[in-house]
């Protein structure tokens, strides 16, 4: 609140995200040197002097290191000219650590437009965040790294709010992020890569999915490119704040300059987590050419596609591929051809798209001419097929494609289109290789003022149906592990959001304890008072405090009703949750049933749909309108041409009325 509207749009969330990080690392430094210095006292049995201290500090063993005159301390100390010292602090740090470089994007001392030479963020408004952030220690004695991390992503959620629709060039829904998590299951030594990775929440959520395994979360090594400079900072502490040692490349695109390569071809992962930029128009365009007019745009298009399509230099699609080329007008089988070749031979990968990608193109057809041959028959005219079809029938021929779930409408930041889970993998189940699992998802989500929601029970229904692939024997085992595990989400989401409240609302908490000290207080000097003159002061000194304990007391009625909210919405989830559960056990039972919500769809099948995956060729999502009893629907029919003719009496007045005659 600070800073919001001193930046231009959405800009200040990489500044507070930046001195937060910031600020954490000269925290923990301090504390990471505190810690070393208590240490060799004990060591040696006796305490050192100032300067002792101040030696050891700087020759001490730091996780990160922090440069003279680049301290958290040093930044305070400074009374002008504060954003100039905290830009160069901040660089230096970055200078100081080759993990660092490129996370510090912001500059503090950026001059204002009007050419005026004043800064755009006022010394006072930088003063003011640094003094706020002072107030909190933010190094492991005081947060710990599990609890800062989540703290992180609960803000680039907030920010993603605020920003509406350009949130999704840098956030995905962590139950979308979740759900991909769980479906690709990551092990120790896997290799994860994102190669559109925005502020870095799948790399994160499979390094969580390690942890809640037992695992560390470096026992898999992490790899992942963003475009956006500043989105790309924000993935990096994400990382670094969980501990990660990510290595993230920023600044170019993935499709026309892919930054992890091994001798000319794109480097090999044996997981890969995307959610692409849907339907790029110019993806074959590097980002400071798609700035051009349109007609440098058309000029560039002849000269890199020409007469045999685009010739991508990295082998990923193209001849000598088994792939077709992409076409110029659609980016997404770009993305998803990069990722498959960016998989090792035993890699699999979970991709949010567009579901123009599932039926998007058509095959080979023969169409009739207005042309007569010799025997006064219409003359028959090839035509070629699509690219889009000829690449999903390559990638389902090659039995890559795993399994297709389409999402409810609305769950992205700034996406309405429809959208899907695509799963591909390398090394299939020999009894899943000729089948592929589509999964109709659509029809269960939480409905909010701004977009949909996945709730956790929607999650487990998509795993459940995902990890049974089919196969009713699974099923109950599945709910309960799944079940068990997502009631434990719902109650620690449930302690953090009641806690956040709580929070929130502490300064008036303390204030009114305060309050009813001062009141107790007050009520025994006016008992003891002698006169009325002194009673009547007490008195009037009671009534100004009751009147501050009354609009503290709407603030605090403010916070229970929310905490009370917050818990009616946990123990609905939690119910929720069993009855979906008994519902997939119940829907298992009942084939015909099941056909409305998932099917293994044999490749024949698919073969007859022209390699057509919309889901509902395959799975029955109509949804039938409610019976309804004859005598209600005449009654309803009554009531509507009663109406009609109640609306149309009215208006043949009001044209009356202005002079009109109504016949």
């Amino acid at each position: 609140n600070i800073l919001r509207g001193k930046t231009a749009g959405q800009d200040y969330k990489n500044y507070i995200l930046s001195l937060m990080f910031y600020k954490r690392l000269c925290d923990q430094w301090e504390c990471e040197a505190d810690d070393a210095i208590a240490e060799l006292e004990r060591q040696q049995g006796r305490a050192f002097s100032e300067k002792e201290k101040a030696v050891f500090r700087r020759r001490g063993e730091h996780r990160f290191q922090i440069p003279d005159g680049s301290r958290w301390g040093d930044v305070k100390a400074a009374s002008t000219n504060l954003g100039e010292v905290l830009t160069k602090a901040m660089r230096a740090v970055a200078n100081a650590n080759d993990e660092l470089r490129g996370v510090f994007t912001v500059d503090w001392n950026q001059p204002a437009p009007d050419g005026s030479g004043k800064p755009l963020i006022p010394n006072e408004v930088v003063h003011a965040l640094v003094q706020h952030f002072d107030e909190h220690d933010l190094s492991n004695r005081s947060v710990p790294p599990d609890v800062l991390g989540r703290a992180y992503e609960y803000l680039i959620k907030q920010f993603a709010d605020d920003a509406g629709a350009k949130a999704g060039e840098f956030f995905t829904p962590p139950e979308v992020v979740d759900t991909l998590v769980r479906i690709l299951e990551p092990r120790p030594g896997d290799t994860v890569y994102d190669p559109t990775a925005g502020s870095g929440g799948m790399l994160v959520h499979a390094a969580d999915f390690l942890r809640e395994r037992g695992q560390h979360a470096t026992s898999a090594r992490y790899f992942a490119q963003e475009m956006n400079w500043g989105n790309a900072a924000i993935g990096k502490i994400n990382s670094v704040l969980h501990g990660l040692e990510a290595d993230i490349k920023a600044g170019a695109s993935t499709i026309t300059d892919p930054q992890f390569l091994e001798d000319g071809r794109v480097k090999r992962f044996s997981l890969v987590l995307a959610n692409f930029p849907f339907s790029d128009e110019f993806w074959w365009l590097k980002p400071e050419q798609q700035t051009d007019d349109k007609k440098k745009k058309d000029k560039l298009k002849k000269e890199i596609f020409g007469k045999e399509g685009f010739k991508d230099a990295f082998g990923r699609f193209g001849r000598g591929t088994g792939f077709q080329a992409p076409p110029a007008g659609y980016g997404d089988y770009a993305f998803i051809l990069h990722i498959l070749a960016s998989l090792t031979d035993d890699g699999r990968a979970g991709i949010v798209c567009p579901q123009g990608v599932l039926f998007r193109g058509q095959p080979e057809v023969e169409e009739e001419t207005d042309e007569l041959d010799g025997d006064g028959n219409p003359k028959v005219k090839r035509r070629k097929a699509d690219d889009e079809h000829l690449i999903r029938r390559a990638l389902l021929e090659s039995r890559l494609i795993d399994a297709v779930i389409s999402l409810p409408l609305n769950v992205f930041y700034g996406a309405g289109v429809p959208a899907c889970l695509l799963i591909l993998r390398k090394q299939r189940p020999a009894e899943r290789r000729d089948r592929v699992l589509l999964v109709y998802a659509a029809r269960h989500y939480r409905e909010l003022s701004a977009q949909n929601e996945l709730r956790p029970q929607d999650v487990m229904r998509m795993l459940v149906h995902y990890h049974a692939y089919g196969d009713a024997a699974k099923v109950r085992g599945l709910v309960d592990e799944h079940a068990g595990r997502i009631r434990r989400q719902i109650d620690a989401r449930e302690t953090e959001e009641t806690g956040r409240i709580e929070a929130e609302y502490q300064p008036q908490t303390d204030k009114i304890a305060v309050l009813d000290i001062e009141l107790a207080e007050a009520n025994r000097k006016k008992s003891a008072a002698s006169t009325k003159q002194e009673k009547a002061k007490v008195a009037t000194f009671i009534a100004q405090l009751e009147k501050q304990r009354e609009k503290l007391a709407v603030k605090l009625a403010e916070r229970d009703e929310r905490i009370a909210e917050a818990k009616r919405r946990a123990e609905d989830d939690r119910k929720d949750v069993a009855t979906v559960g008994e519902e997939l056990i119940a829907l298992y039972a009942a084939p015909d049933e099941l056909l409305k919500h998932a099917r293994a769809v044999g490749l024949d099948e698919i073969e007859e749909n022209e390699f057509n995956l919309n889901i509902p060729r395959y799975v029955d999502t109509f949804e039938p309108e409610p019976r309804m009893e004859v005598k209600d629907a005449l009654k309803a029919l009554r009531e509507a041409v009663s109406a009609a003719k109640a609306a149309e009496k009215t208006l043949r007045s009001m044209l009356r009325e202005i002079g009109y005659a109504a016949d």
